[in-house]
């Protein structure tokens, strides 16, 4: 058992996903995959991290305009210079650490172009939404007990309370849409219950469901012309948020799926789950035996359904939470 362990959205997500590839991404325990007892499995080929470097970039000045409270003294023209000072040098710091192959990521003007343009693109949804308040702050850590052994947590990007709108929690998102062939609509690499796990977090703490909960897509912001998958302009603005839905049912279910994971781990059951929309982004694909199994058998590629979202797992555990709390 890997003790002293809080479990995050991500590591979730993957175990849920695949327990294999959550061990083999994260290591566990005393287990050995190839990397030493408790560590994760090398990597034989690096995957471009350009898409890393543009949102972080973005919630790095995000981060600094809410904590360093930016917006009470400067305005206008001085802000959005200061942010694109803050821009420049974050995404500098990030271009040197970061591995970019650059036959796969944007050219690098138009990279740190897509950076600019989130960072002031969220201004314009800030605005039209009213995302400043009596308490505003970014990155914020939520981590308490589902029960008194079992510690889960979350890192919100945003949270903003105002009278008027109540608890906010906001999830930035770099990532494009991308069009459904058989519907014809947009659809992006998004999970609902990501944000509903920031709202069980934040309920364990202060025994009260955050009132919203949204998607920011920065790519998108308010107020900017609405493109459809054929890159037509529909005549619509952009809302430059999608806000998600979240009642006392999900979680619930959610604080169920948390212990019905981490019972698993501390059991050390981490059987390999392959499947394609599991396996292409994984870094171990090519050297695992069950994917390459199953392509072996698969045949011809068949039209995959992206619909993404866990909705209906999971079921009822009651909300008596102890434990410590911390903020």
């Amino acid at each position: 058992m890997s003790k002293n362990f809080t479990l995050y959205w991500s590591s979730m997500a993957k175990m849920e996903d695949c327990p294999q590839g959550f061990l083999w991404g994260r290591g566990w325990g005393t287990i050995d995959v190839g990397g030493g007892p408790g560590r994760r499995k090398p990597v034989i080929k690096k995957r471009s991290e350009h898409h890393a470097v543009m949102g972080i970039a973005i919630q790095y000045v995000i981060e600094r305009f809410y904590n360093d409270e930016l917006w009470k003294f400067l305005r206008g023209r001085q802000l959005q210079k200061r942010l694109l000072e803050l821009t420049e040098k974050e995404t500098n710091r990030l271009l040197a650490k970061k591995y970019i192959d650059w036959t796969e990521s944007p050219p690098k003007d138009d990279l740190r172009q897509i950076i600019r343009d989130g960072v002031l693109g969220y201004l314009h949804t800030l605005k039209k939404h009213r995302l400043l308040g009596e308490y505003a702050q970014a990155e914020v850590d939520l981590v308490g007990y589902v029960d008194k052994w079992n510690p889960i947590g979350g890192r919100a990007d945003m949270i903003i309370r105002r009278p008027d709108t109540g608890v906010t929690i906001l999830d930035g998102k770099n990532s494009k849409r991308y069009k459904d062939k058989k519907t014809g609509g947009w659809m992006t690499f998004t999970d609902p219950d990501q944000l509903r796990w920031y709202a069980l977090c934040y309920y364990i703490i202060y025994k009260k469901l955050p009132d919203r909960l949204g998607f920011v897509y920065f790519r998108y912001p308010a107020g900017s012309p609405v493109i459809d998958p054929s890159g037509k302009d529909t005549g619509e603005l952009e809302e430059g948020i999608d806000w998600v839905d979240c009642t006392m049912e999900d979680v619930k279910g959610l604080a169920q799926r948390a212990l019905d994971a981490r019972k698993q781990m501390n059991f050390e059951k981490f059987p390999a789950n392959p499947s394609y929309q599991t396996c292409k982004f994984c870094d171990y694909e090519t050297v695992c035996p069950e994917r390459q199994a199953t392509k072996r058998k698969r045949g011809p590629r068949k039209q995959v359904d992206v619909l993404g979202g866990q909705g209906g797992k999971g079921g009822i555990v009651s909300l008596g939470f102890g434990g410590p709390k911390k903020t």
